[in-house]
């Protein structure tokens, strides 16, 4: 009698009796046909496009995955080193430059995979849909908005201003809290953004003589030589070896701005930044956005910004930075601008312009400044 082993049933797929000597033939694999070739210039172009669409949801399926395993593979790391307080930015600095994604994707990843810890394969929605729909604070309206996104198919285009309304909707009753609700369109002009050049100084007088002002109440003395060479009023370059030299056309428009790297976001309008101020000079600042003033972090608005912030850059992520002058908590205010595919941001407008902020000059905040 032939054996029959548990294993060859499992690999046949074929399911007998133990005690036959003659089990039953293999199935048949029946024969594919050929898919009839197009015969026409249009029925072409419509069966191209259909596989160009196949392929581009396949594309974007994977990418999902991908970004969900590697924030998964993140998020679980960082647990295992939570005791080491300043080991995620580090790690995220790195694993940029290790895989040629860029810090603050690697950040999306790992708020993808904690706010969606499992994603169907067969999901409908892309990575674009997915990182709108992680910028929705309230985890009840996030999943009805993910579920009408997967029904009505919605593009990144068509699910952007939905998520900006339910952002922008999201606040305290004004009689739980006594506050005014803070409207959700802004009521004032758009900000004129101020952005200069890094790496330029201006040379002022001090106590004991000609020194470069380097912001932040920084100042480096001039030399008795360089003394002679520049006067007050000279905007300079700083070289790495200590040179100075003439800012060739630079006007005042261009100073206090420098090349900058996030470090934290505090809430929507505030940013701990590590600025350089010259090739061998690295400061930590505090910096508000200036002209605008998003909702207060108790509330959900104010974390709904704060999130909108954190979705848009990342822990070391390049930014370039106009400084000017302290507000009365003693935090410089900034104009923040960000690099993205399509060019150069300018964060406080953005945030104006998707409903996360409100206008607010110096007359608002009873500071009494010509601007903030």
């Amino acid at each position: 009698m032939r054996s029959v082993t548990l294993r060859n049933v499992r690999d046949t797929g074929v399911s007998f009796d133990y005690t036959n000597p003659h089990p039953p033939p293999p199935l048949a694999t029946p024969a594919l046909s050929s898919p009839p070739f197009p015969k026409t210039y249009a029925t072409l172009r419509v069966a191209v496009l259909a596989v160009v669409l196949e392929g581009r949801g396949a594309i974007e399926r994977a990418w999902v995955q991908s970004y969900h395993k590697i924030g998964h593979l993140i998020h679980e790391h960082l647990l295992i080193k939570k005791e080491r307080a300043t080991y995620g930015a580090t790690v995220f600095s790195d694993l940029a430059k290790a895989s040629g994604l860029s810090a603050r994707t690697l950040h999306e990843c790992v708020q993808f995979y904690r706010i969606f810890p499992i994603v169907r394969t067969c999901a409908q929605l892309g990575w674009s849909q997915y990182r709108l729909l992680c910028q929705v604070e309230d985890a009840h309206q996030r999943a009805m908005l993910t579920k009408k996104t997967a029904h009505y198919n919605w593009n990144a285009l068509q699910l952007a201003p939905r998520v900006r309304a339910l952002n922008a909707a999201i606040d305290i009753e004004p009689a739980a809290t006594g506050q005014l609700a803070r409207p959700t369109r802004p009521t004032h002009e758009p900000l004129v953004p101020l952005r200069g050049t890094p790496g330029l100084h201006l040379i002022v007088a001090r106590e004991r003589g000609l020194a470069v002002d380097l912001g932040f109440k920084i100042y480096r003395r001039l030399t008795d030589d360089q003394a002679k060479r520049f006067t007050q009023g000279v905007i300079v370059r700083l070289a790495s070896d200590g040179r100075i030299r003439p800012g060739a056309d630079a006007t005042k428009a261009g100073l206090f701005t420098y090349a900058a790297t996030l470090r934290r976001v505090v809430d929507g309008d505030t940013l701990v930044v590590a600025l350089t101020i010259t090739p061998e000079i690295f400061i930590e600042q505090t910096l508000r956005l200036r002209g605008i003033d998003c909702p207060e972090m108790p509330t959900p608005a104010g974390r709904a910004a704060r999130r909108f912030v954190e979705a848009l850059i990342g822990n070391d992520d390049a930014l370039t930075i106009n400084t000017t002058k302290p507000d009365k908590f003693d935090r410089y205010l900034a104009d923040v601008f960000f690099t993205t595919a399509t060019g150069d941001t300018f964060l406080n407008q953005h945030l104006l312009d998707n409903h996360q902020a409100v206008r607010k000059d110096a007359a608002d905040f009873g500071d009494h400044w010509d601007r903030l």
